[in-house]
């Protein structure tokens, strides 16, 4: 029997951007829904490389297939991470280890391996129906559900007092943006400093640093998390090799031993570089979006190409160089970033032609993504972006503040 069928969980975002890519490599993709409530509004599915046009629950994969047909199980977002590493188990394939599997899905859990691991974290407590106890914090509070995406749900208070009136009136039963119920939130305090994310490949002890971004967020609509703009940077720069040495050791915390890390964490400058990181989070899947479109443009080897092989089974060593020990840098080919534009007002459409062709003329335009159809929602995090453009060259950073003026003269 052929075994050349891939299963791609969760076929959204990067999802698609995997089925694309096996494709073209002679690889037959099947697309699986992790979780049957999930809100399909936030979501779309693009069938074009994927054998199936509709996508099989979970039950429907394991009575379809049998487990010599299967190659690989793909983790194709945030929320197909633990069902992806469940049917990988079950099909007998490459994929981290079931049994920790919350310490790469659930945020409280991932804070509380870092603290027993000794690495630095940030202060955290699970809060539900019945909390009535919350810690301390000076420099104020977060508070996110444990299982969540994007921002979704993310809140930010100034003192425990606002944080205790909006937890009395929260709504226990709510249904979030991945199908899944908001009746746990993890409480951190608030910690500031420049947020990166690092995202890598890893591959039993071989940890493949693919790319470094730094994101700038404002404070827009009356949200805090409201991303701007992020740009991609130099691995090998010695002002972020603290930054890298802590999230290998991240990696090692949480038991990722297979797969794509996609990790956020926070960093304070100082006259050595940066100091003192400590992670936010991390997805045991690629970064979403477009960026892993973009990364082949200012990376070599790329996020996505090391990944695609990885499931492949291939020896990802044989794509770099010779170095000492097993962590292995990309090297930057390009600049680049990503803009998030940003919309104000509730009534606002987009023109859409207007738009993309003022764009085209940016020096360092590479690729617009428009989220949204009719009415732009008012932005307030990432899931209410409702265009990304990404920008490749050296002129960048002078083609975003064209990009936001043209952005606003395309609205009506």
């Amino acid at each position: 029997m052929d075994k050349g069928k891939i299963l791609i969980v969760d076929p959204f975002s990067t999802g698609a951007l995997y089925a694309e890519k096996f494709h073209k490599l002679g690889y037959q993709c099947y697309a699986v829904l992790a979780n049957d409530d999930m809100n399909m509004d936030y979501f779309s599915f693009d069938g074009t490389y994927f054998i199936n046009k509709m996508i099989y629950s979970v039950q429907e994969c394991k009575e379809k297939f049998c487990r010599d047909e299967i190659l690989a199980v793909v983790i194709g977002a945030e929320t197909g991470v633990l069902i992806g590493e469940q049917l990988a188990e079950y099909f007998g394939v490459a994929g981290n280890s079931v049994r920790s599997g919350l310490k790469r899905r659930d945020k409280f859990i991932m804070q509380n391996a870092l603290k027993e691991s000794g690495l630095k974290h940030i202060k955290s407590q699970l809060i539900n129906a019945g909390s009535e106890y919350f810690f301390d914090s000076e420099s104020g509070y977060i508070l996110k559900p444990v299982n969540s995406a994007g921002s979704d749900g993310v809140m930010f208070f100034e003192n425990k007092k606002t944080l205790s009136n909006y937890i009395k009136n929260i709504n226990w039963e709510k249904i979030n943006a991945l199908g899944i119920k908001n009746d746990n939130y993890i409480l951190q305090s608030f910690e500031t400093g420049d947020e990166f994310v690092v995202d890598m490949i890893v591959q039993d002890d071989n940890i493949f640093i693919c790319s470094l971004c730094v994101y700038k967020k404002g404070h827009h609509n009356g949200s805090k998390f409201v991303y701007e703009n992020m740009q991609m940077l130099d691995i090998t720069n010695k002002e972020y090799q603290a930054i890298i040495q802590y999230a290998t050791q991240c990696i090692k915390a949480l038991e990722v031993k297979f797969g794509a890390v996609h990790m956020e964490l926070l960093a304070k400058s100082s006259t050595d570089g940066y100091v003192n990181p400590v992670m936010i989070e991390m997805g045991a899947r690629l970064h979403g979006g477009v960026a892993p479109i973009i990364f082949e443009k200012c990376y070599q080897p790329n996020l996505l190409e090391l990944s695609v092989y990885n499931y492949l089974n291939q020896d990802l060593t044989q794509f770099y160089g010779k170095t000492k020990g097993n962590i292995f840098y990309s090297k930057i080919i390009s600049k680049a970033k990503v803009v998030f534009l940003i919309n104000y007002q509730k009534e606002n459409k987009l023109d859409k032609q207007l738009f993309l062709s003022k764009i085209q003329s940016l020096p360092s335009f590479y690729q617009a993504k428009i989220l949204t159809n009719g009415l732009m929602p008012v932005t307030v995090d990432l899931l209410t972006c409702p265009v990304l453009v990404c920008l490749v060259g050296e002129t960048s950073d002078i083609d975003e503040n064209k990009l936001r003026i043209m952005f606003d003269e395309s609205i009506y």
